[in-house]
C-alpha cells in the first residue's frame, strides 16, 4: 500500500501533460498487481510482458512523433517503466527498482515547475517513498503506519542540513547535457511578430511574466516600459524582426553599448523571468552592457539570452538602464532603408490623410504632433475586442472601425511615420505592472503586454511614442483593468484568476502576502545561480576561490555528519512499551512513593504477595492491579480492558490521598464533590 500510494502521489503532477492511454495503463498494472497479490491472478508470461514493452515503444513514438526526443516523452516512457515493473515484482529488488524510478520521476516534477507549493507536494511526495522503502524492510509483525511514515519524516529531516550547505555551497556549473524543452510550453508571452489582434489575445491571460526588484525608488507607472522586440519588417500584414539585427559580426557588445548617451536617472533593478522557451528578455530603455554572461546586448538596444533553446525555466539577470538618454544619435543607411520601407500599394486613404498632414506640418515633430491629436480628436475607442479587419486594415481601422488595441493604434502609427519618410518601428513588450510593497517588487503579468512606437528625431536618435495613450491615458497611468472598466472584460476568461477580484482588500492583502513569499523564494532559491552564489559567499568569505570552497564544503558537511552520528548515538534504546505495561508500570511507580519499591526479578504476583504482608490494608487493592495486569498480559483470548486496569490503579491512588489527608475515602469523597 506504501508502494501504490507513493506512485499516485508521483504520478499525480503528471496526469494533464500525459497522454490518456498512458494513465489507463498505469491503472491497469496497478490493479493486475492488486490482484496477484490477492493471489487471485498469477503473474503475466514473459512473451506477454514483452508485448506490452514493445507496444509501449511504440506508442509513445505515434504519440509524439517529433517530440519524441522532448522532455515529456521520456518521463511518460518512465511512468511506462514502472507500471510495467509491477507486473513483474517478484522480488524486494524488484520492488527497490521501483522506488528508485519513483524518485527519478519526483525529479522530474521540478523541470515543469519551481513554485513553493509544488516543491512541498515533491517534498511529500518524497515521504511517501522513502516510506515505501522502510516498508520493504519491515516484517509482517512489525506493520505500524504511523511509526513507519513518522520514521521517514525523520530520515528527510536529518538529510536537510546537508541538503542546504550543498545547495549553498556547491559550485553552479553548467552542466555538460541539456534537457529538451516541454513541448506543452513551447512558446508563451509576447511572440516575434505582430498582426491585429495578437496581443489583445494575449491580454486575456493572467499568467504571470516576470518581476522586477528596484534597488532605488520605483519608477512611475507611466515610466514602466519593459522592451522586449524591434519589429521593423511590415509586409502589409504582420510585423517582423529584422533577421540583420541578430547579425553582429560587424559590431560588439561594446560599441553597441557606446550608441546610448546617458543623461541621467540611472535605474539598476533585477529581473525574474518566467519560462518562455524563447531567447528575448526584457528591460526599460537603453540598457546597460549585461553582466551576466548569459545575457547579450543586441544592436537594438535589446537583451537576449544567448542560449538558443532560451529561457527554459526561471531566470534571473541584473540590468542597469537610463530613463533619460539618446539612443543611436546617428542612422545608418541601412538601418533608415528597413525602417522607412512599405509595401508599394496599400492603404491609399491612410496616404492622403498623411499627405495633408505632413504639408500642414513644419518639421518632424511638428507632424507627429498632428498625427497624435488626430487620435485623441477623432474618438477611436479602446478596447479588447475589436472588429475584423480586411486586406487595407489601417484604412479601416483608421477611418471606419476605430475600435482596437495597443498593436492597432501602434502598427497605424508606424505606418503613418514610414509613408511621410520618417523612420519609426514598433516595440513589443509590456507596460506598467503592479507593485508589491511587501516585497518591494512589481509583477507584470501577460495582459500588461503592449505595443508601441518609437520615432527617430535628427540629433536626439530613438524615441519612444506611444499612441494608446493619446486615446486612453488610464491604460498607462492605472493598467489594462482601469481602461477596460466600462466594457467589463478584463480577464473575462480566467472568473477563478485571484487578479480579478483586486477590489476586495482582504482577498488583495493576501494574494500580495502570497506574492510577497514566492518573490523570495524565486530571487534566493529558483533563481540561486553562478553570479548570485558568488555574491552571497563574499559576504562571509573573502578571496574564495574553487579550491578552498570545495574544501570548505567537505568540512562543514563532515562536521554535520559527526554531529548527526553523536546525537544517533546518543539516543537510548528503549523499547516500546504497550498501554497495558504502561499502566502496571504506573502502578509499581505508585508503590514506590509508598515504600514499596519492585526489587529487580520481582514478578507481578511475589511483588502483590510482599505489599499484601505489610500492608494489609491495600491487599485487595493491589491484588486486583496484579490479576488484571496478569491475565491481561498473558491469558489468550482476553479482550483488551486495559481501562479496568487504570480504573483499578486510580482507585489505589485514591486510597493514598485518602491516607494522606488522615480522611477515610467516604469523607474525601463527600469533601472531593
Amino acid at each position: 500500500m506504501w508502494l501504490l500510494m507513493a506512485q499516485v502521489a508521483v504520478i499525480l503532477p503528471h496526469v494533464s501533460r500525459l497522454p490518456v492511454w498512458v494513465i489507463l495503463i498505469w491503472i491497469g498494472c496497478c490493479a493486475w498487481r492488486v490482484m496477484v497479490y490477492q493471489g487471485r491472478w498469477g503473474y503475466p508470461g514473459r512473451w506477454v510482458r514483452g508485448l506490452f514493452v514493445v507496444a509501449g515503444f511504440i506508442g509513445i513514438g505515434v504519440e509524439y512523433q517529433a517530440r519524441v526526443y522532448g522532455l515529456e516523452s521520456a518521463v511518460a516512457l518512465l511512468i511506462l517503466a514502472i507500471g510495467f515493473k509491477l507486473l513483474e515484482m517478484r522480488h524486494r529488488r524488484d520492488a527497490f527498482i521501483v522506488i528508485l524510478l519513483s524518485y527519478f520521476v519526483t525529479v522530474t516534477q521540478l523541470l515543469f515547475a519551481q513554485t513553493i507549493l509544488f516543491t512541498l507536494y515533491c517534498l511529500i511526495t518524497l515521504l511517501l517513498t522513502t516510506a515505501a522503502l522502510i516498508g520493504l524492510n519491515e516484517q509482517r509483525f512489525q506493520l505500524a503506519p504511523a511509526r513507519t511514515f513518522r520514521l521517514a519524516v525523520i530520515l528527510l529531516a536529518q538529510s536537510l542540513p546537508m541538503m542546504l550547505v550543498l545547495f549553498v555551497m556547491v559550485p553552479r556549473v553548467s552542466p555538460f547535457w541539456s534537457v529538451p524543452v516541454p513541448s506543452q510550453v513551447a512558446k508563451s508571452g509576447v511572440s516575434d511578430q505582430m498582426r491585429p489582434g495578437d496581443i489583445a489575445t494575449l491580454s486575456l491571460s493572467p499568467a504571470l511574466a516576470f518581476k522586477a526588484s528596484f534597488s532605488g525608488p520605483v519608477p512611475s507607472a507611466s515610466q514602466l516600459y519593459w522592451r522586449g522586440l524591434v519589429l521593423e519588417n511590415y509586409d502589409g500584414k504582420t510585423w517582423t524582426r529584422s533577421s540583420q539585427v541578430e547579425n553582429r559580426a560587424e559590431q560588439s557588445e561594446a560599441s553597441i553599448a557606446e550608441q546610448v548617451e546617458r543623461l541621467g536617472d540611472t535605474k539598476k533593478y533585477s529581473m525574474v523571468l518566467e519560462p518562455t522557451q524563447q531567447r528575448w528578455l526584457f528591460s526599460l530603455a537603453a540598457a546597460a552592457l549585461p553582466s551576466s554572461p548569459e545575457v547579450m546586448l543586441q544592436a537594438d538596444s535589446t537583451l537576449i539570452h544567448r542560449r538558443s533553446q532560451g529561457v527554459t525555466k526561471k531566470f534571473r539577470y541584473d540590468v542597469t538602464s537610463d530613463l533619460d538618454y539618446r539612443l543611436e544619435t546617428h542612422l545608418g543607411d541601412a538601418v533608415r532603408q528597413r525602417n522607412t520601407s512599405l509595401p508599394n500599394v496599400s492603404n491609399p486613404r491612410t496616404r492622403q490623410l498623411v499627405s495633408a498632414l505632413r504639408q500642414a506640418a513644419s518639421d518632424d515633430a511638428d507632424y507627429v504632433t498632428r498625427v497624435l491629436i488626430y487620435y485623441a480628436d477623432e474618438k477611436f475607442t479602446y478596447t479588447l475586442q475589436p472588429d475584423l479587419l480586411g486586406d487595407n486594415d489601417i484604412d479601416e481601422f483608421l477611418f471606419d472601425s476605430r475600435r482596437g488595441f495597443c498593436e492597432h493604434f501602434a502598427g497605424s502609427f508606424v505606418f503613418m511615420m514610414r509613408v511621410a519618410g520618417i523612420p519609426a518601428r514598433v516595440v513589443l513588450g509590456y507596460q506598467g505592472g503592479e507593485y508589491n510593497a511587501l516585497a518591494n517588487y512589481v509583477a507584470v503579468h501577460q495582459f500588461d503586454a503592449h505595443a508601441w512606437a518609437e520615432v527617430w528625431y535628427e540629433g536626439h536618435g530613438w524615441m519612444r511614442v506611444d499612441p494608446t495613450q493619446m486615446v486612453s491615458p488610464a491604460r498607462i497611468q492605472q493598467g489594462l483593468e482601469s481602461a477596460v472598466a466600462d466594457e467589463n472584460t478584463f480577464l473575462a476568461n480566467s472568473p477563478l484568476s485571484w487578479l480579478k477580484y483586486r477590489q476586495l482588500l482582504w482577498l488583495q492583502n493576501l494574494r500580495q502576502q502570497l506574492g510577497a513569499v514566492g518573490h523570495y523564494w524565486d530571487n534566493w532559491v529558483v533563481g540561486y545561480n553562478t553570479e548570485s552564489q558568488t555574491k552571497f559567499l563574499a559576504k562571509y568569505f573573502r578571496d574564495l576561490d574553487a579550491g578552498h570552497l570545495g574544501l570548505l564544503t567537505v568540512t562543514v558537511l563532515s562536521g554535520l555528519l559527526g554531529v548527526l552520528a553523536l546525537l544517533i548515538l546518543r539516543i537510548k534504546n528503549v523499547p516500546v512499551l504497550t498501554p497495558i505495561d504502561q499502566q502496571y508500570l504506573r502502578f509499581c511507580r505508585l508503590l514506590k512513593q509508598q515504600g514499596f519499591e519492585r526489587q529487580p526479578g520481582e514478578g507481578p504476583l511475589d511483588y502483590s504477595r510482599r505489599i499484601s504482608q505489610y500492608r494489609p490494608e491495600l491487599a485487595d487493592a493491589v491484588d486486583r492491579v496484579t490479576q488484571d495486569y496478569v491475565r491481561l498480559n498473558y491469558a489468550l483470548n482476553q479482550p483488551d480492558s486495559s481501562q479496568t486496569l487504570k480504573k483499578n490503579i486510580n482507585d489505589l491512588r485514591f486510597k493514598f490521598k485518602a491516607s494522606a489527608l488522615g480522611l477515610r475515602s467516604f469523607d474525601l469523597s463527600l469533601w472531593w464533590r
